[in-house]
């Protein structure tokens, strides 16, 4: 007998999931096309990263160790057949996808929305369980009504993107329980949590059970995980990690700049001048005939603010203040809706060449 999922109030399996899918929308048709996988024969399904800092990659993931990761999270959140869980992102990607493999698991029931950025729009009950990205989370809270739309998850799972010190602060208002995320495609979703709002707030990141993590000669998390056949997983995230297995990130590896020699992180330029002035901006290096690369910067939101913008960029020391400095009306993102360095890196490249 085939696994049985919830969608919408519809329960599906292989032998009903083409009835089901014909005529869907289209988050229905991704939903379709991964289940189709799902209960195929083979002892794997194909994921590709999201391409934030880099081409997407595709890897092969044992259905096993995803029914291991999923099992840990709904033992984590309380989800069960009584549960019900609202899913608005790709299911191109491992998020979406792990959100229908907890539902396999737990039996709960899944309200699937189109992913966008406000999708709490179409949210009409409380239910027990949401991941969003930032910028959802963002734009939901820009809406007179927003802070009541968030409310009706008693447990929202931000990933995928940095929280800034204003969204941090709007979050602690905000009567459900917000976590964190940590993890990766390779770690098939979150290894780690952390508590966003209330008295058990924190910036330390608790591993799962059943996740050790060291830090390599470069100070950065190598993970393992027998229940997702990873052992030593080398990551690009700088962090401090305590002997009891928490960690803090610092920031990436793949994020640095040198400029002239000396090394800055391009994710604590972010964090300063984001706590400075509210606003949603990418630091990236540019190429510079002198320094090698120096610091570029590319923001948006209203040309308004370019003055308090620049006023924060004052307090920086001399090698971190950005050369290049570009206004964009959207900043470029994957579809998984993280911030794509990459991208940003070329529009700037390009505003400087035009």
């Amino acid at each position: 007998m085939s696994e049985v999922i919830c969608i919408n109030g519809e329960h599906i399996n292989a032998t009903n999931l083409a009835d089901w899918a014909e005529h869907k929308t289209s988050i229905a048709a991704e939903a379709a096309d991964f289940l189709t996988e799902w209960y195929a024969a083979p002892p794997y399904v194909n994921l590709h990263t999201s391409g934030s800092t880099g081409q997407p990659k595709l890897i092969r993931a044992s259905k096993d160790a995803m029914r291991a990761s999923a099992a840990l999270s709904c033992r984590y959140f309380g989800l069960t057949q009584n549960s019900t869980a609202f899913l608005a992102l790709p299911i191109r990607y491992v998020a979406g996808k792990m959100m229908l493999v907890r539902a396999l698991v737990s039996g709960c029931r899944l309200i699937l929305a189109e992913p966008d950025s406000a999708p709490l729009e179409h949210l009409q009950e409380a239910v027990d369980f949401a991941p969003l990205v930032p910028m959802q989370v963002i734009r939901t809270l820009q809406q007179a009504n927003g802070a009541a739309q968030l409310a009706k998850i008693r447990q929202l799972l931000l990933g995928g993107g940095f929280i800034d010190s204003a969204l941090n602060e709007a979050l602690q208002e905000i009567p459900c329980s917000i976590y964190a995320s940590y993890g990766m495609t390779e770690t098939l979703s979150h290894i780690a949590l952390r508590r966003i709002n209330g008295e058990q707030r924190s910036e330390w990141y608790q591993p799962l059970p059943g996740v050790s993590l060291s830090l390599t000669k470069d100070e950065t998390l190598q993970i393992s995980a027998a229940h997702l056949n990873i052992e030593n997983l080398e990551t690009n995230d700088i962090a401090d990690l305590r002997p009891d297995g928490s960690f803090r990130l610092l920031g990436r590896r793949d994020a640095v700049i040198n400029s002239g020699g000396i090394k800055i992180q391009a994710e604590k330029i972010e964090q300063i001048l984001s706590a400075a002035t509210g606003l949603q901006l990418a630091v990236v290096p540019a190429p510079d005939p002198v320094l090698g690369q120096c610091v570029a910067l590319l923001w948006e939101g209203d040309i308004a603010a370019e003055a308090l913008l620049k006023e924060a960029i004052g307090t920086l020391p001399a090698y971190h203040k950005p050369r290049i400095i570009r206004h964009t009306q959207a900043l470029p993102r994957t579809n998984s809706g993280k911030l794509s360095r990459k991208e940003a890196a070329e529009f700037i490249s390009t505003a400087q060449e035009s």
